[in-house]
């Protein structure tokens, strides 16, 4: 039925049509090894005694998740992910005192890992984080993968004078202020001024300006981040287009956590609700189809719709209650009169259009959790009920026909993590207002001593209507018109060598965007990761997937037929990482992707190869260098690559065409108190004499970006 999962050309035309490209590629690397060797020289007499990793480990969690990141996929919000492991480094648990729903927020642990830390230090606490390894199902490598992310600290019993005491609140306390501004240099069409009356163009200027103030404490959490985007207003140090706040406590006794002003509910398999992190299928073949609850916390992401404004506590032992009330204004396109659309998820609001639908619908939610936690594993409960203050209308495509409409949106669910030993089952089953159910269900078991497996079926009814809930599968965002099977397997063939893979057969049972029928397809991704001392590292990724698709031709009478087509795209990469010396690391990537529309009967290829560069000049200045080149036949064989950026930020450049792109990532820190971020990059297109369409189309070949950014702790 499919065609075969990997392919590629079976003839030299491809090379000799890219004939220029192969040679600049050669060039281009020869240049990056003489470059390389050049600083083995110099910097050899100095490198005795420093470490060997340059790469902080928080650095490396948040470039792991980021290289599976989809630039297209925009129900994923990057940005609050990578903000909230640096602020879990910031502030790291106490794995003495940390619930089972916060050990479960640490990267690369699993629910029956977090449930055995509970279970070893009820005999006696923590005295050292290596102590870890004492655990059952913990290792090694897991223990440096959450070493970051962990502390120690007292099992003491609260009482009525603590609670009193200032100490109490500012115990591990750190303030921090950030302060970020980006540009695009070009000047691009919405900025310019309009050629006759009348003419859309943006209201304010380029800038994307950040600032973000911030108290952290084991008990408390004070937050206040302001964001202006490219083409909103910016009226003074009130007139910033986006506000978000919290006041928040955690662990004082039973209250768990409580939070007034801005927060996010992350609950069971996100069928219900799950206001972010939502991971999908990348290269965590075993670990990413399992949700990592994290249950009601503060928010503090530049992310502008999928989080809740009110109130949210957390009461309880091993039996928790959570309650939560919301209400936001958002933005909604009217329809008519007292009818809108589904509120917007962009939070642009930069043209005349953009400005009028501003804060035109207010959303009302109110709704509640329950969990409890046994030896066995956990089980909960989620409901909540949404209330629009205007009717929401679908739109008129064939895969809105079960869309939300109306006023009051519900949705409840059941869901569970059980532990059998060494198998992990896992699932949840959910029911919306108007009778549409979702279920998912999984299990992550071992087979001998090295080797992983997870299995996960979903279910998503073409009618489940989740507003706020985030499922695993081959669409992200609200879990709907979906069905699946999932395998993935992880291997230790050596101790140097890891084999994983998966496979996913996917069915859409209702037209989805872009379709008038069912459709259905399969994604299958090969992985090989060879680690052959700390300072030399390589893996092979290969990945293809099909989807059909269908499109309208017109026969010899001109009339409309609907035709049945696919979707492919394969890609293969290969990276290798090495450490030159502790204060060289680099890191060398080849990409070829190979890709075809539904309506197209020839196939693009793209090719990308770089060269990326971290130094270490100084103890206190890091320097992060990429050069590029890249060359596709059209925007369907584009590819994709993630770029170290500014602190908190999130930047996964998208390559099609013929050009080349460079970036210089500064980090100078003064002292234990200030860093300082500066970022120029720059892509050059050789097929092009504009760049961008619309508003953001600038006049040239070149699309450059400038960032700045300070932090301030004490």
């Amino acid at each position: 039925m499919y065609m075969n999962c990997f392919f590629f050309p079976r003839d030299d035309a491809f090379i000799t049509k890219n004939s220029t490209f192969v040679l600049r590629s050669g060039l281009f690397f020869l240049v990056g090894v003489f470059f390389l060797l050049v600083p083995d020289i110099l910097f050899a007499q100095q490198s005795e005694g420093e470490p060997a990793d340059t790469l902080r480990p928080v650095e490396r969690d948040i470039e792991r998740f980021l290289e599976d990141f989809d630039p297209d996929d925009d129900e994923i919000d990057p940005d609050e992910f990578t903000q909230f492991l640096l602020d879990l480094a910031s502030n790291p648990l106490n794995l003495n005192t940390a619930s089972l729903n916060e050990l479960l927020s640490l990267p690369g642990l699993n629910a029956r890992q977090a449930q055995a830390i509970i279970a070893y230090r009820s005999t006696k606490p923590f005295e050292t984080i290596d102590e870890l390894t004492a655990v059952s199902g913990i290792g090694p490598t897991t223990l440096e993968r959450v070493r970051p992310y962990v502390t120690l600290g007292p099992r003491g019993a609260l009482t009525r004078q603590l609670i009193l005491s200032p100490g109490f609140w500012t115990q591990q306390g750190r303030f921090e202020f950030i302060s970020r501004a980006q540009t695009v240099i070009e000047r691009q069409a919405g900025f310019r001024p309009p050629d006759f009356e009348g003419q859309t163009r943006y209201a304010g200027n380029s800038l994307r300006y950040y600032q973000r103030m911030n108290y952290r404490s084991r008990h408390l959490s004070l937050n206040l981040t302001q964001v202006k985007l490219p083409g909103e207003e910016l009226s003074g140090i009130n007139g910033f287009d986006f506000n978000s706040w919290h006041v928040g406590l955690r662990n004082v006794g039973m209250l768990r956590q409580l939070v007034v002003g801005d927060y996010g509910v992350w609950a069971g398999q996100g069928l219900v609700l799950f206001t972010g992190l939502g991971f999908g299928k990348g290269r965590d073949v075993v670990g990413s189809p399992s949700r990592n609850e994290r249950g009601a916390v503060p928010y503090q992401s530049s992310e502008q719709t999928r989080f809740m404004r009110g109130v949210a506590a957390t009461v309880g032992g091993n039996l928790q209650f959570t309650g939560f009330y919301s209400s936001r204004r958002l933005s909604a396109s009217v329809v008519q009169g007292d009818s809108v659309r589904l509120p917007s998820s962009t939070g642009f609001h930069r043209t005349p259009s953009e400005i009028a639908r501003r804060n035109n619908t207010v959303l009302e939610m109110y709704g509640g959790r329950i969990t409890y936690s046994m030896p066995v594993g956990l089980v909960g409960a989620t409901g909540y009920v949404a209330e629009y203050d205007k009717y929401i209308v679908p739109a008129t495509a064939l895969h809105n026909r079960y869309d939300f409409e109306g006023r009051i949106a519900s949705v409840t669910g059941v869901d569970y993590r059980l532990f059998f030993g060494p198998v992990i089952l896992f699932g949840e089953g959910a029911r919306s207002r108007n009778g549409g159910l979702a279920m998912i269900g999984g299990s992550r078991f071992p087979v001998g001593d090295v080797t992983d497996v997870s299995v996960v079926y979903r279910n998503y009814g073409k009618d489940f209507q989740s507003v706020f809930g985030s499922g695993f599968g081959e669409q992200s965002g609200r879990p709907r018109n979906e069905e699946g099977l999932y395998v993935g397997i992880r291997h230790r063939l050596s101790p140097m060598v890891r084999l994983s893979g998966y496979f996913d057969q996917f069915r859409f049972p209702a037209p989805r965007f872009g379709t008038r029928q069912s459709t259905m397809g399969y994604d299958v991704l090969g992985l090989a990761e060879f680690r052959f001392s700390r300072e030399l590292s390589l893996y092979v990724l290969a990945r293809s997937k099909v989807r059909e698709n269908d499109y309208l031709i017109r026969d010899e009478f001109n009339r409309e037929i609907n035709v049945l087509g696919q979707d492919a795209r394969t890609s293969v990469r290969t990276e290798l990482e090495y450490m030159v010396n502790p204060r060289l690391r680099a890191r060398t990537r080849f990409e070829l992707v190979r890709a075809r529309d539904r309506d197209e009967t020839e196939t693009e290829n793209g090719v990308m190869i770089f060269q990326d560069l971290r130094w270490l000049p100084a103890n206190n200045l890091t320097i992060d260098l990429r050069l590029a080149v890249f060359e596709t036949d059209g925007f369907t064989s584009r590819i994709f690559a993630y770029e170290n950026d500014l602190l908190g930020t999130f930047s996964n450049a998208v390559f099609s065409g013929t050009g080349q792109r460079a970036y210089i990532l500064a980090r100078y820190a003064p002292n234990s108190r200030i860093d300082i971020w500066l970022k120029y990059g720059a892509t050059v297109y050789e097929d092009r004499q504009t760049v961008g369409s619309g508003l953001d189309e600038s006049a040239g070949n070149i699309r450059s970006q400038l960032g700045a950014q300070a932090r301030i702790r004490f």
